[in-house]
């Protein structure tokens, strides 16, 4: 019999936050996808190969298969979001010399630039990542 693993995420943000916004919505039950399959399928997109690399003992190979489904899943939801949105597929790539940059990648994802509807999310997400 497998044993199961028990996970519990706790957060409280505000309301009008980006986050309160997001779990609104994932709660929300809306749509087609189910509120776990929100929240599990792209938790594993990003972050699946890197849980059975540091976690198992898989050969390379399995590896390399795994990232590469997670890498299919990510496109179709940029797809996805192109299409949504109405967004052009031509918006060039960030240059090469930052795609491994860390520290202007984190950077660049908790700089939310003016405030929206009067209040500035770089609080939250300096709080936030404390606890990655």
């Amino acid at each position: 019999m497998s044993e199961q693993i028990h996970f519990l995420f706790r957060y409280q943000p505000l309301k009008t936050s980006k986050y309160g916004i997001l779990l609104k919505y994932i709660g929300s039950g809306e749509g087609i996808m189910s509120r776990n399959d929100r929240i599990l399928q792209p938790v594993a997109a990003f972050w699946l190969p890197f849980a059975y690399q540091q976690c198992s003992d898989l050969p390379l190979q399995e590896l390399q298969r795994i990232a590469r489904g997670a890498v299919y899943q990510l496109k179709l939801h940029i797809r996805y979001l192109e299409d949504s949105f109405g967004l052009s597929d031509d918006v060039p790539p960030p240059p090469p010399e930052r795609l491994n940059d860390r520290e202007s990648f984190e950077a660049d994802n908790n700089d939310l630039g003016e405030p929206l509807n009067g209040h500035n999310y770089k609080d939250e997400d300096d709080i936030l990542s404390q606890f990655t």
